[in-house]
């Protein structure tokens, strides 16, 4: 039996998103135009970076926890969502937005901000999973249920490419 860890709520996550991410702050005028006022533009932000977040995708994975059992399950970076990270997201945004205004360009949040900011955010905590103990893992986590015997990071983990071998057929001596 795989017990599965309580998902976060992606409308509880988006809630968060407009504690921090909130009409007062300087959004773009171009995504304030396309997308037909403020309030739109700030939803779409929203709605942008919450995809990005919680899109069950290879670019998403994180973790593979093995069970007892010889079952496999894969864990996304959006299975440890918080509060404290989506407020991170935020704040990394801003600083892109700011970044940009200085470097001369549109003055503002635009959607590129926010998914640019997750990626961040991810990339920085994809070492924070101790996996050498996968039973102390599994405490932490708040895992219930099979016992896990494995957790292996799948951050960065794509197939080593393929190398050939070649076959030396005349030996010699090199000098």
């Amino acid at each position: 039996m795989k017990i599965r860890l309580d998902r976060p709520d992606r409308a509880a996550a988006g809630d968060i998103f407009q504690k921090y991410l909130t009409h007062d702050l300087p959004i773009a005028a171009a995504e304030t135009r396309r997308h037909g006022g403020i309030d739109a533009a700030v939803d779409t932000m929203i709605a942008s970076a919450l995809n990005a977040m919680f899109e069950r995708d290879e670019t998403n994975q994180f973790l593979e926890v093995s069970y007892a059992n010889g079952e496999k399950e894969v864990l996304h970076f959006g299975d440890f969502v918080s509060g404290a990270m989506i407020e991170s997201v935020v704040r990394r945004a801003k600083k892109l937005a700011l970044k940009r205004c200085i470097g001369g360009g549109e003055k503002g949040l635009i959607i590129d901000d926010l998914v640019a900011a997750v990626r961040e955010e991810f990339k920085e905590n994809e070492d924070l999973p101790n996996t050498s103990n996968p039973d102390d893992w599994a405490k932490i986590a708040g895992r219930k249920g099979e016992r896990i015997i494995a957790v292996k990071s799948l951050v960065g983990h794509t197939r080593p490419p393929q190398r050939s071998v070649e076959t030396v057929i005349n030996t010699g001596q090199y000098l």
